[in-house]
């Protein structure tokens, strides 16, 4: 099925390019390139539900990428990697063993129950080998809140014993409203919000489970586009492991919430009881569950992948400036699918996949090309921890010290909506982008400058710097050209309500925004290009 499935998709891919790719082939105005239609053309292929969200790995992404090398092809660009677009990369899948991973539980003298529940591990980020065992302490909510004078933690003696809490915090008796503020309850800043207290715990471990009143039964189905990157890490084939951060910090679990009554048989309570009667007294109710002990196991398979990056270059006119390279990035994976939910990335990262695609074609359109080399790159592995940019980084195609800036886009395709109102993850306003850097040249935030004064497009920087709370810096692949003192921006329009979920469809992107925020991104690079000086690294990451 999967390979009838893939031979149609291509198929209709190259009826599109045939299309699309013969049109582009007319020299034309950027400004009659860049366009809002253009821009939605690819993005119809690219966020298409038929690619299961383009996970990396998954057949979705190769397809994906299939389709931008050949419209790379029909525009006629050259490719980056000698005589191919791809720059393959082996990465290191590990993921739990269903059969070896399992809690063991003992009551008293009688014979141990066995269960293999879905785990989830928050902390470390990812599934690790390792076992652990002692008394069961249920621990309310795992909350500290002094402003309400409610703290979990009070008279709980967690030393070397395994926690059991519930996610969110105390609600109204129908669970639709939060007795506390400050957080939003409802969303993952709900586990955010409890790591510091359960980190510094001195547990062993800590059990997280689902409330009762929330209706869900496992952080999967509360948090399907994000709940997978607890039970997968990835590493590039060949480096060495990471040190251990916080080495005596417990392991911090989401289990099925199944498990929270198989825990407290026996007690006379069910976690319902527990937690309508901490929010109607809003006071802590904690206890060791009385003969009770725990062995929780976990054990990791590890498996090798082969993932791309895709790079193509025009070449420059200048004789001596086309050794240098001005680089637009983006990166091309995202979440895949699980069952039957798909995370299409619509705007994480189609937007920005598109958008250099249409700078490409606007790039090879020009009678006369910039004086300096133009190199784009559809990265892969972002998503699970800016692996392709690293990787190309670390093997670059062309010259690191010839590399004159890096523009990256990504999310650029929103603009703010009703539900988007969280002050903690602002939201661009339609004609406006936040261009996030830590000012590493007066020269390129001068070109920017005029560029930005000349169109109705506002450029916002409030959320740049590497000690902003919201840490956009490092979380794209613009962070990794920094780090080897190249000049970045990147450009996005914010993590709008539907980030990491299905609802990051199609039918909810802002093409007209996009068409703006593209050619203001082609104008800069092109200037950047075009100027008789290279622009000069004021601020390098390697003196910060």
């Amino acid at each position: 099925m999967m390979r009838i499935l893939n031979h149609t998709l291509v198929a209709a891919c190259a009826a599109i390019l045939c299309i699309s790719g013969l049109s582009a082939q007319n020299k034309k105005s950027p400004a009659e390139i860049i366009t809002a239609a253009g821009l939605e053309n690819h993005m119809a292929f690219l966020a298409s539900p038929l690619l299961k969200g383009r996970g990396n790995g998954d057949p979705g992404l190769r397809i994906a990428q299939d389709y931008i090398v050949s419209q790379l092809k029909l525009l006629g660009l050259k490719p980056a990697n000698g005589s191919g677009y791809y720059q393959p990369y082996s990465m290191i899948k590990s993921t739990l063993d269903p059969d070896k991973t399992m809690i063991r539980i003992t009551r008293g003298s009688n014979d141990a129950v066995t269960v293999r529940p879905s785990v989830f591990q928050i902390f470390p980020t990812g599934p690790t080998d390792f076992s652990v065992e002692g008394e069961v302490v249920f621990a309310g909510y795992g909350l500290r809140q002094d402003k309400y004078g409610y703290n979990d933690f009070a008279d709980l003696k967690a030393d070397g014993k395994i926690l059991l809490i519930m996610d969110g915090a105390p609600t109204s008796e129908d669970g639709k409203k939060y007795l506390f503020g400050g957080v939003d309850w409802s969303t993952s800043m709900s586990i955010e919000a409890k790591l510091l207290a359960l980190l510094t715990s001195r547990a062993k471990a800590v059990i997280i489970v689902t409330d009762p009143k929330s209706g869900f039964t496992s952080i999967d189905e509360k948090f399907p586009g994000m709940a997978w990157q607890f039970q997968v890490s990835y590493s590039l084939k060949g480096a060495k492991p990471l040190p251990a951060q916080f080495p005596m910090a417990p392991k911090i679990l989401s289990v099925d919430r199944s498990l929270a009554d198989e825990l407290l048989a026996g007690t006379g309570y069910t976690l319902e009881d527990l937690q309508n009667k901490i929010d109607r007294e809003l006071k802590p109710f904690t206890f060791v569950i009385p003969g009770l002990q725990v062995i929780i196991t976990e054990t990791v398979k590890k498996q090798e992948i082969e993932l791309n990056n895709v790079a193509a270059c025009i070449e420059g006119s200048d004789p001596v400036l086309r050794d240098e390279y001005i680089i637009f990035s983006g990166h091309i994976d995202h979440l895949g699918s699980s069952g039957n939910i798909v995370n299409p990335g619509a705007d994480d990262n189609a937007s920005g996949c598109a958008a250099l695609l249409t700078m490409a074609q606007a790039f090879q359109g020009l009678d006369k090309k910039p004086l300096r080399s133009v190199l784009f790159l559809w990265v892969s592995g972002e998503e699970i921890g800016l692996y392709g940019s690293k990787f190309y980084i670390d093997n670059p195609l062309v010259p690191l010290q010839k590399t004159v800036c890096d523009l990256n886009m990504d999310m650029i395709g929103r603009i703010k909506g009703v539900a988007d109102s969280l002050k903690e993850k602002p939201v661009a306003d339609p004609d406006r982008v936040f261009v996030i850097t830590d000012f590493q040249s007066k020269d390129l935030l001068s070109i920017a400058g005029k560029v930005d004064s000349s169109t109705v497009l506002d450029f916002d920087y409030s959320l740049s710097g590497r000690n902003h709370p919201l840490q956009l810096f490092f979380r794209s692949d613009h962070y990794n050209f920094a780090r080897k003192d190249i000049p970045v921006f990147f450009f996005t329009t914010g993590e709008h309500s539907d980030y990491h979920t299905p609802g990051d469809v199609l039918e909810k992107i802002s093409f007209s925004n996009m068409e703006l925020i593209t050619r203001a991104m082609f104008r800069i690079g092109y200037d950047v290009a075009n100027r008789e000086t290279r622009i000069t690294v004021d601020n390098p990451f390697s003196k910060w």
